[in-house]
């Protein structure tokens, strides 16, 4: 697979004042760079540096899977990603196999550029437990922009 865009890394480009690790995970590095200009949560400057990973974020899965929901490659790939073994060979089979597997997406984009393996959530319970208590909670509006991540959405209840 060729290397994807790096849109994460193209984000952090915008603060050159701030020291990225590219190595480091994506979302300790964003909460690096929020401390780093002493921005408030509810600063409209760290609104918009949080929109703007959102977006980063969305675009680097698509960069890496793809966007179409009825693409069969696309599907089987995410599915590898996944662990799901063996790999379904229709498309109806590859979003019935991705919808019984519980990630978090930060994690699940990042792990592209950690090398470390997906984590799996047996319940979405354990998974909205993991997201909140981590801050990794990935809004639905922004899921929604790529058709195929919408696959990995799920309800988080607080």
């Amino acid at each position: 697979m060729a290397k994807a865009d790096d849109h994460i890394g193209t984000l952090f480009a915008a603060y050159p004042d701030f020291d990225y690790e590219p190595t480091n995970e994506v979302w300790s590095e964003y909460r690096r760079l929020v401390k780093h200009y002493g921005w408030n949560t509810k600063s409209q400057e760290e609104k918009k540096a949080n929109a703007a990973f959102r977006i980063a974020l969305v675009d680097q899965f698509g960069s890496i899977y793809g966007t179409d929901e009825n693409k069969l490659e696309a599907l089987q790939r995410l599915c590898g990603k996944l662990g799901i073994d063996p790999i379904p060979t229709s498309i109806t089979a590859c979003k019935k196999a991705i919808k019984r597997i519980h990630v978090n997406i930060v994690d699940f984009v990042d792990s592209e550029r950690t090398g470390e393996p997906v984590r799996k959530f047996g319940s979405v319970g354990k998974l909205a437990k993991y997201t909140w208590a981590n801050g990794k909670v990935f809004s639905k509006k922004e899921a929604k922009r790529n058709n195929l991540l919408r696959f990995l959405l799920r309800c988080l209840h607080h």
